[in-house]
């Protein structure tokens, strides 16, 4: 009897052992999952417009003869009453003021290195120090394009290297050179004659060498009223018919970019600040959007970004495309193939009361694989892309934590 039960009992347990392991088998030939290492990664919520420049402008003509030159660079600051530009007989009159001009920087350079009091208490390895950190100012101005900055850099160089040469003896004196410089600058200002007439400013602005005609018709007080088809009429490139122009002033620092979006998903609202990166420049410029118009429908959206930014850059152009950037983030990446939905009950205490609440939220997450068994983790989404969502780290548990395997393919919005 004893031998009958041992023996059904060992039947039993090579079933039972038998039933594991198919079941196994049929598990793993069921489940076969597709996975992928949770990673951090960054994304940048960004779009792309053709954004038009609106200022403030006021056109400046001259009707005289003559040639003009001007004294004020594109982007430049001009006071009430200031030389905007000089009107002469010929182009070799402008000529002549260019090299005088040139002539008397070089003079005021070398008057800078021949200073006794620069000389008497320079010391070369202060000189060597100093330029050292220019020379690496001048590579930064130059890799980011400000062009003032690197002139200034760069004569700053010229003062330095040349006053350790006096200090060391490699030179001795540079009087003979400063000597030339002033007798060609008189022989030049012999042959100069007086400007025929001069062009100032009305007002204090900021000077434009160019008018495109466009500034009367768009203007900061039309921005609220502007349609998709007006701005995506607008060209870049001069099409003024005043022969007279001569440039213009821009009545202050303030502009607005005015651009056509879809906005039918609401990312763009007043008040919103972003950041502006242009095609024609490695300038970025941060701007608030201070106007929202869907007056055409969301889909064709008119934004006004209020910008507070000049330079000689943003003033060449009426047209620019331009990329909108919303935000730069670091999180997890989850590929959208990932994404599951989970309803999950929780216990939730009210923070008046003290009670404490079932609630049931219905989540927006991923399953992971938590040893064989699959796992639902809630993501915290900061970043949606095409394909791709990013998640914050979160260190609250229930949520997707770096370095788990997510399962990408092979488990259905349930869990199995």
């Amino acid at each position: 009897m004893n031998s009958e039960m041992l023996s059904a009992a060992l039947v039993m347990i090579a079933v039972f052992i038998i039933m594991i392991v198919v079941n196994v088998v049929v598990k793993q030939l069921n489940q076969d999952y597709e996975t992928e290492t949770a990673l951090l990664t960054e994304g940048r919520a960004s779009e792309q417009v053709q954004g038009v420049l609106i200022r403030n402008e006021q056109v400046i003509s001259y009707r005289g003869g003559g040639v003009i030159s001007y004294e004020v660079p594109d982007g430049g600051k001009v006071g009430t009453g200031g030389v905007i530009a000089n009107v002469y007989s010929s182009e070799n009159q402008i000529e002549i003021e260019q090299k005088i001009t040139s002539l008397q920087n070089a003079l005021y350079l070398l008057e800078r290195i021949s200073n006794p009091g620069t000389t008497q208490t320079a010391q070369p390895a202060n000189i060597a120090e100093l330029f050292t950190q220019q020379y690496k100012n001048y590579l930064y101005q130059r890799e980011q394009h400000v062009l003032t900055d690197l002139q200034a850099s760069r004569e700053e160089m010229l003062v330095l290297l040349s006053t350790y040469q006096l200090i060391t003896g490699k030179d001795s004196s540079y009087a003979e050179q400063m000597r030339n410089i002033r007798a060609e600058i008189a022989a030049l200002q012999k042959s100069q004659e007086k400007p025929l007439d001069v062009i100032t400013a009305d007002s204090a602005a900021y000077f434009v060498s160019y008018a495109d005609g466009y500034e009367s018709e768009l203007t900061l007080s039309d921005i609220p009223t502007l349609t998709a088809a007006q701005l995506e009429a607008v060209q870049d490139g001069e099409k003024s018919s005043n022969p007279a122009a001569v440039g213009k002033l821009i009545e202050n620092y303030q502009w607005v970019l005015a651009a056509v979006v879809d906005n039918s998903e609401k990312i763009y609202r007043q008040g919103d600040v972003l950041t502006l990166k242009f095609a024609s420049t490695s300038e970025t410029v941060t701007g608030e959007i201070t106007s929202v118009n869907a007056a055409e429908g969301d889909a064709r959206t008119v934004l006004g970004i209020t910008c507070e930014a000049m330079t000689y850059d943003l003033v060449q152009h009426r047209t620019e495309h331009v990329e909108l950037i919303r935000g730069d983030y670091s999180g997890i990446r989850v590929p959208r193939s990932a994404l599951r939905f989970r309803s999950i009950t929780e216990e939730v205490r009210d923070e008046d009361t003290g009670n404490v609440m079932q609630v049931t939220t219905r989540y927006r997450g991923v399953y992971i694989l938590d040893g064989e068994q699959p796992e639902f983790r809630k993501l915290d989404v900061i970043y949606e892309g095409p394909d791709y969502v990013i998640s914050g780290q979160k260190t609250a548990k229930g949520y997707l934590a770096l370095y788990d395997t997510i399962i990408t393919k092979g488990i259905d919005a349930d869990g199995e």
